[in-house]
């Protein structure tokens, strides 16, 4: 009681009814329900938007580490070996710049013949921060020197071939063909797996060799390369890297990742909007329902609304009650949803294992992947907050403009 004599007193007049017992439990009923509904509301938008922030991150590490974030090259797919890397490196956001030699090959093994991207690397230049070269380990990738004809494939590849470790594939490249007495015939050649790797499970068709082997197989012209491979700190930020690309030297060509990719993140992303509109309705129902509720108090409270009137209350004030009584359950459910939602963020896996939910993407021990970014969070509790306030306006004025004559004509 003495903290409500410390607030100004239509602020307190509204904490004392929202809190206090009611005569017209229907609506404190109504009321209590639509909190629970702002707090399950909020928590299960945070849980699943923080869900769908993790899924798109983890994608976008293991299904970009097999893709090029970026290749700048030229119309002719064709580069000078010795272009001033400088240019590139020196954009904001680029990690690492290595030369490749690309082809698209047929690999034949003990079960078939399949197609794959064979890239032809330098391993001293390829970084460390590539989740290949972190997967394969950099034995593998120093074993690629110069006429090895060593090659680091995906383990799913290799099960496709039915290959091991250690054991020899043919790679047949149709970019250049030999003119035999037999007729023409696809360049090929005999690797040896030195290595493979594995991108979380994602698959992938990369077999990685070294340049000058590559070059020797699709006999590409000496001092070029089919391009720069780029890393990215944030392959999302690819438009600003190629529009950055494109005034520093209009002669080249950038291609990224989105030729290959660019529909399925279209889709992640458009599936994370449409999965928060859906939850966002939960909110909007709870918050109609206080609306409801709240009418129903300002018609139980005709009589104390009119005897405040007559004892001088401004319609202002009257407003100020209804607006504070209705908003207090929006900010309560809100903060209650903020809490219940991070715990369950973070204790997510726990709470599936004890319901016996698995699911197939926390399988292996990673757990399901989240991450909570702040502003959307913040940016939740804002909304929320603000719709529980407007919505209680409407009652609030119909309250304040109720004549007092009139409604205490019969009492």
């Amino acid at each position: 009681m003495s903290l409500l004599k410390m607030l100004p007193l239509s602020v307190a007049i509204g904490l004392r009814y929202a809190f206090a017992s009611s005569n017209h439990r229907f609506a404190t009923f109504i009321a209590l329900l639509s909190m629970i509904g702002i707090m399950l509301g909020v928590a299960a938008l945070i849980v699943v938007v923080s869900v769908m922030n993790g899924l798109e991150g983890e994608l976008k590490d293991r299904l970009l580490s097999s893709v090029p974030h970026a290749v700048v090259t030229t119309d002719s797919d064709m580069i000078v070996q010795d272009y001033d890397v400088e240019k590139i490196t020196g954009i904001k956001g680029v990690l690492a710049v290595a030369p490749q030699i690309t082809d698209d090959v047929m690999v034949q093994g003990r079960n078939g013949i399949y197609g794959a991207t064979l890239l032809g690397i330098d391993p001293k230049s390829y970084p460390g921060i590539d989740l290949v070269r972190a997967s394969a380990g950099s034995e593998a990738f120093n074993s690629l020197v110069p006429r090895s004809f060593e090659v680091i494939s995906g383990w799913d590849t290799l099960e496709l071939l039915k290959t091991n470790i250690s054991d020899e594939m043919r790679i047949i490249s149709a970019s250049y063909v030999k003119f035999t007495p037999f007729g023409r015939v696809p360049s090929q050649r005999l690797f040896t797996v030195s290595g493979a790797y594995s991108v979380g499970g994602m698959p992938s068709k990369m077999i990685l060799a070294n340049i000058e082997d590559v070059r020797k197989l699709t006999h590409m012209q000496n001092g070029y390369v089919s391009g720069f491979r780029v890393w990215l700190e944030d392959p999302f930020e690819i438009g600003s890297f190629t529009e950055e690309m494109r005034k520093i030297d209009p002669s080249v060509t950038v291609k990224d990742w989105r030729i290959e990719l660019g529909e399925f993140f279209q889709s992640v992303a458009m599936e994370r909007i449409m999965m928060g509109l859906m939850l966002a309705l939960i909110i909007m129902v709870a918050i109609f329902n206080m609306l409801s509720s709240l009418a129903m108090v300002v018609s139980s409270k005709v009589a104390e609304i009119a005897v405040m009137r007559t004892m001088g209350l401004s319609q202002s004030s009257v407003m100020k009650i209804f607006i504070t009584e209705g908003a207090v359950s929006g900010i309560i459910g809100s903060f209650l949803g903020l809490g219940l939602g991070l715990i369950t963020v973070k204790f997510l896996d726990k709470i599936l294992n004890v319901l016996g939910i698995n699911l197939y993407i926390s399988a292996g021990g990673s757990g399901i992947p989240v991450q909570v970014v702040t502003m959307q969070i913040v940016m939740i509790m804002v909304i929320t907050v603000a719709l529980s306030f407007a919505i209680t306006i409407y009652p609030s004025i119909r309250a304040a403009r109720q004549s007092p004559v009139e409604s205490l004509r019969y009492e």
